[in-house]
């Protein structure tokens, strides 16, 4: 019964995190394939990324509030946000409503349930991996396929399949998984209830520093920012909240907030693939980069930091990973799911707000993004979205730097006895 429930708990975990990722990394519609006025393009372009950040932020808060309370609270709560998500995309479809406001009410319910699912899921391990797989699935698969479908004007038979991400059908699966997940876990015995002032603020603390962080970079350097000196001096700030983040989470379980920074950075500055079947072999290489973090005897964190930076190296010589579809571009976006997949496997957290927070960074936009793109082509928040140009992947290295100095900083003043077992 209990490999079951562990199977059960492993798929309902890891499509929850995909359908949530899918509904922030493109919530909902970024207007750029269809009739949407002047103003509406504007809107979009100033809240989808507040969208998405107010939606990470969420996701810790849910992680942290709904933990309090017991995995079986966790189960029912993911479920009720798969069913908004759900709810939301019929609505849009058939009222009047705004792609604005629907973008928002997407990125809430999917902040919801990738805490609410991450809080159930990374109680053990195999349900904590198929949560990881799931979300850096959805992320990379739903960046492609909204991507593609803006550019085209047409829909291909995948597309058809994910139109609208994340896709009714799919929600509607997580939405059964999760009841069943919540359906056969125990009550747990409890002689007393929670209360705010047992509520851990330092993972939603950290969440809101390093969030607000990096929204702000991304929101001040554009395309039309000259100044070196604000660039670096925003990349700084980023850095700075990022330590800060780091410090208030418990142990060394910042290690990862940092990686994620590093990681968005390092890949906002790598161009897109076009054909369909090259996300194949980015999903074996996150897959085997998990694998590689899973089964290896010690996590090496300073490596992988040392990694993302050459990847924004490779970058930055290799002008044809600046180039959409072209062979460089597909090698980048390999390594880049490969290091993304090996720091989630192998950097383990106390706390699952921990892990919650270093996806939620990895959904935002960066300066590596914003600085080369304006308007509808910045609109898809990915790391490996559209960017192009040198300093895109200066920033990305300067970022990765100062994380990688900020994750020396922490490994020096939190002892290694300080990491999770």
């Amino acid at each position: 019964m209990q490999r079951y429930r562990a199977a059960l708990d492993t798929a309902g975990g890891g499509i929850a995190a995909a359908v949530a990722g899918m509904a922030l990394i493109v919530p909902f519609d970024a207007g750029c394939s269809t009739d949407s006025s002047a103003m509406q393009l504007t809107l979009l372009t100033v809240t989808l990324p507040r969208a998405t950040a107010a939606g990470a932020i969420l996701a810790v808060v849910t992680a942290v509030c709904v933990g309090m309370f017991g995995t079986r609270t966790a189960w029912a709560t993911g479920t009720v946000a798969a069913l908004l998500l759900a709810t939301d995309h019929l609505l849009v479809a058939s009222t009047s409503t705004t792609l604005a406001t629907a973008n928002f009410v997407d990125s809430l319910g999917a902040g919801v349930l990738l805490g609410a699912a991450g809080a159930a899921a990374l109680t053990y391990r195999p349900a904590a991996l198929g949560y990881l797989l799931g979300a850096l699935t959805g992320v990379l698969v739903g960046h492609h396929i909204e991507d593609q479908a803006a550019e085209n004007g047409a829909l291909s038979v995948v597309e058809r399949a994910f139109v609208d991400l994340p896709p009714d059908w799919l929600a509607a699966v997580a939405a059964a998984l999760l009841a069943a997940c919540f359906l056969v876990t125990e009550r747990a015995r409890t002689t007393s209830h929670p209360t705010a002032v047992q509520l851990p603020f330092a993972p939603i603390l950290a969440a809101a520093v390093v969030i607000t962080a990096v929204t702000a970079a991304s929101e001040r350097l554009t395309p039309g920012t000259e100044s070196h000196l604000a660039i670096a001096g925003w990349l700084f700030a980023v850095v700075v909240a990022a330590l800060v983040a780091a410090l208030l989470l418990p142990g060394r379980d910042g290690t990862l907030t940092l990686l994620a920074v590093a990681l968005t950075a390092s890949g906002g500055a790598i161009a897109t693939i076009h054909d369909h079947w090259k996300i194949a072999p980015i999903l074996a290489a996150l897959a085997l980069g998990m694998l590689a973090g899973v089964a290896l005897p010690r996590p090496a964190p300073v490596a992988a930091a040392c990694a993302i930076i050459g990847l924004s190296v490779f970058t930055l010589l290799a002008s044809g990973a600046q180039h959409h579809n072209s062979g460089s571009a597909l090698l980048g976006g390999c390594l880049f799911a490969a290091l993304a997949g090996y720091s989630f496997g192998a950097v383990t957290t106390r706390a699952a707000a921990s892990s919650v927070l270093g996806l939620g960074v990895l959904l935002l936009p960066t300066a590596a993004l914003t600085l080369e793109y304006r308007g509808c082509d910045a609109l898809t928040a990915l790391p490996g979205s559209n960017a192009s140009g040198d300093r895109a992947a200066w920033s990305a290295i300067l970022l990765g730097v100062g994380c990688l100095a900020a994750l020396l900083v922490l490994r020096r003043l939190r002892p290694e006895g300080d990491e999770p077992s």
